[in-house]
């Protein structure tokens, strides 16, 4: 979706978009990616499974609004 978004970029008005993520957002997607697989491994989920998805979306969410 990003080399999408990156070439539609340069229909707008403001300028176009980059490639260039910062350590700690590569670093957010390879943890996000590695939860979901140990979650999705074994074939089924439960109420704790979800529960985990979710907190690592609020940490996630939490970090990204309080680092610069």
């Amino acid at each position: 979706m990003a080399p999408l978004l990156v070439f539609f970029s340069y229909l707008m008005p403001h300028g176009a978009m980059d490639l260039h993520f910062s350590p700690f957002e590569v670093l957010a997607v390879v943890l996000a990616v590695g939860v979901v697989s140990m979650v999705a491994q074994d074939g089924e989920s439960n109420w704790l499974e979800g529960a985990l998805l979710i907190a690592v979306y609020l940490i996630l969410a939490m970090a990204f609004y309080f680092l610069p």
